[in-house]
């Protein structure tokens, strides 16, 4: 049996960090750590995760996302290469055996990643428009026929700790019966934002989270130009189901957290066609807020780790090469 390393990164977000790991805890029956990186929470965060049973790292400020997660990836295999290291997203709430489906696909397998499937809370609010009783917002909650209506919404969506219990009763009631047996599907490189599995080959095989993608977002697509780039593809277990409460980890009271400049940074990273190079689009369909807000990409330039910069000037060649030729 392998170690397993369950890690989520934090910031400003107490109340879903909690039910975060209290899911963690009550839905895992592997033995277990759990792994949390703060990145400089000013609302008690720290306080309480250190009266849990958690290792904790201290980043002490806002750092990103990619950054915090390197220090995960540098904590789980500094001792053994062979842990299992599950990373999840501390606005998530993992349903009964969505994280053991991911460690059982693991061991059964020699998959460097294997990703679990996320549902949004407005999306399944739209499904179950009576558990919507659940949260805060009531019926203010609205999402379009895709699920994104509420992205800039986050807020209104917020779920009463007191009623936790209650509600993932009731989404595990309806949706645990529609899903799937734990077979592994390959999807291709396109490592979705939610719940994952890795080894370290996969890490080996990448490389770093690009720091420059500071706070948050377009790194899961720099990371999948990556993986795309190293033949690195994802698995699937779709019985591994979490509900995840989607802008709640960017979004905190009145403060947004999302950076949505960093777009520009990966098309200047990767070229004016890398998207296409790996089979999908940009977000929001080639759009790039960044392009609208005035930001001068040519400052972001850093590097989290020693190597980090010599290996994503390699990548960047191989995607240069397949744009040129395509």
């Amino acid at each position: 049996m392998s170690k397993i390393i369950i890690s989520t990164i934090t910031f400003n977000c107490l109340k879903y960090t909690k039910l975060c790991l209290k899911y963690i805890k009550s839905t895992c029956s592997y033995p277990h750590e759990i792994l949390v990186v703060d990145n400089g929470s000013i609302d008690g965060t720290v306080e309480w995760l250190k009266t849990q049973d958690v290792t904790l790292i201290e980043n002490g400020k806002n750092l990103g996302y990619a950054y915090a997660h390197n220090n995960i990836y540098d904590y789980a295999w500094k001792d053994d290469p062979e842990t299992l290291l599950i990373l999840l997203s501390n606005d998530m709430l993992p349903l009964p055996h969505a994280i053991d489906d991911l460690i059982e696909a693991a061991e059964t397998s020699d998959v460097p990643i294997i990703s679990g499937e996320t549902l949004s809370t407005p999306v399944y609010c739209s499904m179950y428009p009576e558990d919507r009783r659940f949260f805060a917002g009531g019926d203010r909650i609205t999402v379009d026929s895709e699920g994104y209506g509420n992205w800039s919404n986050g807020r209104m969506y917020s779920l009463i700790e007191e009623t936790a219990d209650e509600f993932v009763a009731s989404a595990s009631s309806k949706l645990l019966p529609t899903l799937p047996p734990t077979t592994l599907i390959e999807t291709g490189s396109f490592s979705p934002p939610g719940h994952r599995v890795y080894r370290k080959s996969y890490f080996d095989a990448i490389g770093y989270f690009d720091a420059n993608f500071y706070p948050i977002y377009s790194v899961d697509f720099d990371y999948t130009m990556r993986a795309s780039l190293t033949g690195q593809n994802v698995h699937v277990v779709q019985s591994s189901l979490c509900l995840e409460f989607w802008s709640r980890c960017i979004y905190e009271g009145s403060v947004v957290l999302r950076d949505v400049r960093r777009d520009d940074y990966y098309r200047e990273k990767w070229g004016p066609h890398a998207a296409y190079t790996v089979g999908w689009s940009i977000p929001f369909n080639g759009s790039f807020p960044a392009h609208h807000a005035g930001y001068d990409t040519s400052q972001v330039r850093i590097s989290s780790r020693e190597g980090e910069l010599e290996r994503v000037t390699q990548l960047m060649g191989y995607a240069q090469r397949r744009i040129i030729g395509r």
